[in-house]
């Protein structure tokens, strides 16, 4: 990534993505002692839903979105390639791909 283009940078452009994609980005505290509650996607009454933990760093943030913007259909919307690149290089099939180090 460019040094020029920062992680509030990039996850500003994210969430601008999502906002055209109708989905609604909310960064809530999901610690919890009973039960395992994970960042990521979910569908609720009707309307998509990214819930992000607010204890993750703007980096880690930028990772859980783009990750769930991958599943999403892109190809109509004008994305900086950079951030096009981002997104791609966290899909879950990529990630799933990468060669273990």
């Amino acid at each position: 990534m460019d040094p020029n283009f920062s992680d509030i940078y990039l996850l500003q452009h994210l969430e601008n993505i999502a906002s055209q994609l109708g989905i609604d980005v909310r960064y809530e505290s999901l610690s919890d002692e009973e039960i395992s509650v994970h960042s990521g996607g979910c569908k609720l009454s009707g309307r998509n839903l990214i819930i992000i933990d607010t204890r993750h760093p703007a980096p880690e943030r930028a990772k859980i979105l783009g990750r769930e913007l991958s599943g999403y259909d892109l190809e109509d919307l004008y994305i900086l390639p950079r951030v096009r690149e981002f997104i791609l290089l966290h899909s879950p099939l990529r990630e799933k791909n990468r060669p273990q180090t």
